[in-house]
């Protein structure tokens, strides 16, 4: 894989190096007295952030170059899954198979891996299963996005205060909380492919002091034919698809809060068609699918404990179920998936007691109490794998951010973690933030991460050629990150973020297929090296209008890339909101994805553009909003999974969706 990368050159990331550590050394020096809170450099970056340190901070003071995503951006660009939101983020990366969605981030993406290196958080609550540890992103994601106040992304490790999964990144989406107003309204749209949904949903504050927001929706589509040159025979319908990629999803929310107690419920389903082929399955053959199906109940607690802690106690309930049937040549059918159910338990203490000090405290304690992978034939009925376990994860952690002076900040974090089967593991974070004047701050932070390995990588077998091994000797996998930021004020309005980094990662959980039987297995991969910058303009105008552009470019090198990523080595993006006059508002996206080598080969770059419209009020409550996507009609295509015979999957030619919505 190091000759399929263009690497940044290490005299290039060294320049960039000192050109954010040089403006700051002089500040350094002279330590600042004045405060930081009163410096004007907050136009931008005054918004505050949870998911960086787990108690709320200015963006400004967290240890990351955190995103925030509004409401507002959702509705101005039209976007339709998380993993559109995902996609417009600088340095993260999308790909599909035509069922699942799979991010990547910083020159990292595994061909077929679940989303298992990011921790995906709706209100702070855990999403990613026990089994995969998927981070739902397309369409299996459970949340619809129009309850959806803000997502926070998070880059670089998280393990100092979340624990296992945030290596590459944490994604924490907040969900809407009532106004001082009811806000109610309904949605209808319809689109491209027989795409077809209605969706509902009310917030509200009842004179008792209860707020209270709900939702649901139903989706439907028939999808669209595909054709695919790998089944490009008469048998096989000229490579055609007919039918095959159809796609059925509902989702429920309800939350309730009250003083300091608050209660949520989500609880989604989707069930969707399988049209290319994968697992050795016959061609064109109706009758594949796959059934995602999660819940979730989180009840918690926070207050005051005098003027200077604050606690947080909270218990969620979870159930996940993966299920599917795949289609064989000899006309079985064989029925394969897993279920889990846990309850998890967090106890957090934030302080603020002792001067230049803020500090937080917490346990996590998480009980897999059934952890159920299976697969069967139907018929006639024959067991293949029955395999039931439990599991628990327990964590403790620690943070203190200091005030060193009035323009020096240190963020210091250290987690513990035991995982059932795996010995303890320590996962610290560093963070030095500096204010270098006015305008400027630089943040230098250092941390590792971990990742337990899943149930899923541990223990699925399916024996006989082209099946899977169990591996249940596999151990944690490790990252270690240096990373370096520069946010500059440019003007009042303006923001220019600069980042270089370098991560280390040893034992890689990768998919490996033995070439003399055809069966695969998961195994630890050799150590590897990720290095990359990335740089950002942020713009906003007291006219609504709004630009962001960003460029990203990593490498990766080490004895243990061959096969580790299908992610692009450049990455350029481009959101451009403007208001057009009698309320009706235009936001237009372009994407640059470079090249990328996939299992089965390279697949090339491509120029994506995306427009969408978005009416004024229209007779009094209503809006309209006319979505066009993949505006110029590029054909591209995304690397495939060992499980395709594929190489490289064709992805949507444009596509229209037209939505109306009424408040009331």
């Amino acid at each position: 894989m190091r000759d399929c990368l263009t690497a940044a050159p290490p005299a290039r990331l060294r320049k960039l190096a000192l050109a954010l550590v040089l403006p700051c050394a002089g500040a350094l020096a002279a330590n600042q007295a004045q405060d930081l809170t009163t410096l004007p450099f907050e136009q931008l970056l005054s918004m505050e952030v949870y998911s960086a340190s787990r108690f709320v901070q200015k963006a400004s003071e967290a240890p990351s170059s955190v995103t925030v995503v509004t409401a507002a951006d959702i509705r101005s660009f039209g976007w339709r899954t998380l993993a559109d939101v995902a996609r417009s983020v600088r340095g993260m990366y999308l790909a599909d198979d035509r069922n699942y969605s799979y991010a990547g981030a910083r020159g990292f993406q595994r061909p077929g891996d679940y989303n298992t290196r990011f921790l995906l958080l709706v209100d702070g609550n855990r999403i990613n299963d026990p089994v995969y540890d998927q981070a739902p992103m397309g369409g299996e994601f459970p949340l619809e996005l129009d309850l959806i106040e803000r997502i926070e992304f998070v880059p670089g490790p998280g393990s100092s205060v979340f624990g296992s999964n945030a290596l590459f990144g944490v994604i924490n989406v907040i969900t809407r909380k009532p106004g001082a107003a009811p806000d109610s309204r309904v949605a209808f749209e319809a689109g491209s492919f027989g795409t077809r949904q209605a969706s509902a949903r009310t917030a509200l504050r009842s004179g008792g002091g209860v707020d209270i927001v709900l939702g649901a929706s139903r989706y439907l589509s028939d999808g669209q034919d595909l054709y695919f040159r790998e089944f490009d025979t008469p048998a096989d319908n000229h490579g055609v698809a007919v039918g095959l990629d159809w796609e059925q999803r509902s989702r429920v929310y309800a939350s309730a809060s009250a003083g300091p107690w608050s209660v949520s419920l989500i609880h989604a389903r989707r069930t969707k068609g399988i049209p290319t082929a994968s697992f050795n399955q016959p061609f064109n053959t109706p009758g594949s699918y796959t059934i995602d199906q999660q819940s979730y109940a989180s009840l918690a607690w926070s207050g005051s404990l005098g003027a200077h802690e604050e606690v947080l106690a909270r218990v969620l309930a979870g159930r996940y179920e993966s299920v599917g049937d795949y289609l064989y040549p000899d006309a079985s059918v064989n029925h394969d998936g897993s279920k889990a159910a846990w309850w998890s338990t967090e106890l957090k203490l934030v302080s603020t007691r002792w001067r230049g000090h803020k500090l937080v405290a917490g346990l996590d304690h998480e009980h897999d109490y059934r952890l159920l992978q299976f697969t069967y034939d139907r018929a006639p009925h024959a067991s293949i794998l029955d395999d039931r376990r439990s599991a628990r994860r327990l964590g403790l952690y620690v943070q203190d951010e200091i005030a060193l002076s009035g323009a020096l900040r240190a963020n210091l974090g250290l987690r513990h973690d035991r995982v059932t089967g795996l010995d303890g593991v320590t996962s610290p974070r560093a963070a030095l933030i500096l204010q270098c004047g006015p305008d400027t701050i630089a943040k230098l932070v250092h941390g590792a991460a971990f990742r337990a390995p899943n149930s899923y990588e541990k223990h699925y077998a399916y024996p006989g050629p082209g099946g899977q091994l169990a591996n249940p000797q596999l151990r944690k996998e490790r990252v270690a990150s240096t990373e370096l930021v520069l946010e500059r004020q440019l003007g009042v309005d303006a923001r220019l973020t600069a980042t270089a980094f370098h991560n280390s990662a040893s034992s890689l959980v990768t998919l490996l297929e033995d070439p003399a039987t055809g069966t695969t297995r998961f195994e630890n991969a050799p150590a590897l090296h990720l290095r990359g910058a990335e740089l950002e303009l942020e713009q906003r105008w007291r006219s609504g209008a709004m630009l962001r552009a960003s460029y990203s470019q990593a490498s990766l090198h080490g004895g243990g890339a061959a096969g580790q990523s299908s992610a692009p080595a450049r990455l350029a993006k481009l959101n451009l909101a403007l208001p057009l006059g009698h309320g009706w508002r235009a936001g237009a996206e372009a994407q640059h994805v470079g090249a990328r080598h996939g299992m089965a080969g390279a697949v090339g770059g491509y120029w994506l553009a995306n427009l969408n419209l978005v009416s004024g009020r229209l007779a009094g409550a209503g809006e309209l909003s006319l979505g066009l996507y993949n505006l110029f009609d590029r054909a591209y295509a995304d690397p495939a999974a060992p499980e395709h015979r594929q190489a490289s999957l064709a992805q949507d030619g444009r596509s229209v969706r037209v939505r109306l919505a009424y408040a009331f």
